[in-house]
């Protein structure tokens, strides 16, 4: 049981230092393109490049709750990304991990499944692919 728990934990950092690191995005507000302001009313933007502005927000914020090791509110974030953008994996697969280590394994499945479908420029990276093969292991084995 404890060596069980010493490796979730060491699975959690990892995912809070992977994530954080390679692959932070910057906030949409401190885009240089918003410069002289982003209050919402100047902007005129497609529903596509509303979709992904909305996504990268929640996807910000939910690196951010990830930090502090909020994993449901982490995990809440980051499938809102997912639903306005599903074609992009690593959405899914930062919510279907945030799930998995908030223990809500059934939504875990259903994202980390999703994030390995996704085939082309936006799948995920084969280091995430492992680390979601991993954890689909494990809950199957559970």
């Amino acid at each position: 049981m404890f060596g069980k728990s010493i490796a979730l934990s060491s699975a959690a950092a990892s995912l809070v230092m992977f994530s954080s690191v390679s692959y932070s995005q910057p906030h949409p507000e401190n885009f240089a393109g918003c410069q002289g302001g982003c209050d919402g009313a100047s902007r005129n933007l497609s529903a596509e490049t509303e979709g992904l502005y909305r996504a990268t927000r929640s996807y910000n914020r939910g690196l951010a709750k990830l930090k502090k090791q909020d994993f449901t509110k982490a995990a809440r974030l980051f499938e809102s990304a997912a639903k306005s953008v599903p074609e992009k994996a690593e959405f899914n697969y930062m919510a279907g991990s945030s799930y998995y280590f908030a223990g809500e394994h059934d939504l875990a499945k259903t994202y980390l499944m999703e994030a390995l479908a996704i085939e082309g420029e936006g799948a995920i990276d084969s280091g995430q692919r492992e680390i979601a093969e991993d954890i689909l292991r494990k809950i199957s084995e559970s």
